[in-house]
């Protein structure tokens, strides 16, 4: 799989040039991934920006006396790690590979390198990372609106 023509199909890169996709697919590491392989940890700041190719990343948190709580589960052509990079703030939950996976990795020295707004690349690149917070987000609120559905259920 070449990895500038699979960046090339995600709707977040529709607006870079060939050169800008060729850039970020030259950032990113290729590697595959054995069943429970954790890329980011709860409470630990994201080292690299994360994008499924092959195979699910389960995602899920530890909450009160250490009990797992699963969110959701990602499909290939999503990215992972950019909320953390972007706020410096610690990851919310575990990222875990859900059997064999492949991923491609970018380390947080280039996302930095990237993500500046000063030039067309960064400003796309945002609009990649901005376009996975608003998936992101939707998925946290369904998953909030199911815990309260089932919290308080109607009738």
């Amino acid at each position: 799989m070449l990895l500038k023509r699979y960046l090339s199909t995600l709707p977040g890169f529709a607006f870079m040039t060939a050169e800008d996709v060729d850039h970020i697919a030259s950032a990113m590491t290729v590697e595959e991934y054995p069943d429970a392989h954790v890329f980011l940890y709860q409470d630990k700041p994201a080292r690299a920006f994360h994008l499924l190719l092959e195979g699910a990343v389960k995602v899920g948190y530890y909450g009160r006396e250490n009990r797992y709580y699963a969110i959701r589960v990602l499909k290939p052509g999503e990215f992972f790690g950019g909320l953390s990079l972007v706020d410096s703030k610690p990851v919310m939950a575990n990222y875990s590979a859900d059997g064999m996976v492949k991923v491609a990795s970018m380390p947080l020295s280039a996302f930095l390198l990237l993500y500046q707004p000063n030039s067309a690349i960064g400003c796309h690149f945002q609009h990649v990372i901005a376009t996975q917070l608003a998936w992101d987000l939707k998925a946290r609120h369904v998953a909030l609106r199911d815990l309260l559905g089932k919290m308080y259920p109607a009738g």
